[in-house]
């Protein structure tokens, strides 16, 4: 096992609620501070999201970033050792009637995440309300971590859908009434990208899910997982996003992606220190 994956895996066995999870945070959160990852992107990005924000509001706000994604951690590996906290950690949720009328007709939808608030729990809490999950993921280079991480998915109720399976396995999913979880925030420059705008500026945005939306003919439905404090979430879930009546593939494709992406856009105005900064979303 790699040294990577053996440490997680040794947090993952020692932690617990309460102190130890406290402790795990704090240790994290040192670290990142230290360490800093990416912190001229993740300012750089602030800037452009947040145009009159003044640099120490930026710098106040990667500090919560980081804060945020450490106490986010440390439950994540809580909820290893007992998957039924999720449970009673989600206190609140609204738009859950969107899923539940999809399963009823025994139609699947695409869940658009975003890498904000605990993507890893809002899946978990999804799959332990009997809604069948797959999450489409792209692997880490460390394969002893890829791995653990895959086992931890399939332990709190989420069924990996690799990258590599390309178009055939989500829509087969899709079609069969499965919800397939995919990221469409992040900065997609290969074949199939989109340029919309998010905050205001145009970036490359993933086509994909809108695609396999269409090909399945299932609505986009975009979910976020906010962290409320200490062991407390709430899960919102927007509006289905249907193919519309008319235009191209692409121009449908564009309607669709952008009206999810302001609806995540939403969601990190409402707490832009649970949202990963770090990535270059807006580069060329």
């Amino acid at each position: 096992m790699s040294l990577q994956a053996h440490a997680l895996e040794a947090v993952r066995k020692w932690i617990r609620p309460g102190w130890r999870a406290a402790l795990a945070s704090g240790v994290l959160y040192g670290l990142l501070r230290v360490v800093a990852p990416r912190r001229k992107v993740a300012l750089g990005n602030m800037e452009i999201a947040f145009p009159k924000s003044s640099p120490s509001w930026r710098r106040e706000n990667l500090s919560r970033v980081y804060r945020h994604f450490a106490a986010s951690l440390a439950d994540y590996l809580v909820v290893q050792n007992d998957p039924s906290l999720v449970d009673k950690w989600f206190i609140d949720s609204s738009g859950l009637e969107w899923l539940r009328e999809q399963a009823s007709r025994g139609r699947g939808a695409v869940i658009l995440m975003a890498h904000f608030g605990s993507w890893e729990l809002m899946a978990a809490w999804l799959a332990r309300r009997g809604f069948p999950i797959y999450g489409i993921i792209k692997d880490p280079d460390d394969r002893d971590l890829a791995e653990l991480i895959e086992k931890y998915r399939r332990n709190i109720g989420g069924r990996p859908i690799s990258k590599q399976s390309a178009l055939k396995e989500p829509v087969r999913r899709l079609r069969e009434g499965g919800m397939v979880v995919i990221a469409g925030d992040q900065n997609w420059g290969g074949k199939g990208a989109l340029r919309i705008p998010f905050f205001g500026k145009d970036c490359q945005t993933a086509g994909g899910p809108a695609a396999f939306a269409i090909m399945a003919e299932v609505p986009l439905i975009p979910v976020a997982a906010t962290r409320l404090g200490s062991f407390r979430y709430r899960i919102d879930i927007g509006p289905p996003i249907d193919e519309p009546g008319d235009g191209t593939r692409e121009e449908k494709m564009l309607i669709m992606t952008r009206e999810a992406s302001l609806w995540t856009e939403r969601m990190i105005r409402k707490a832009p220190e649970q949202w990963l900064w770090m990535h270059r979303r807006w580069r060329d």
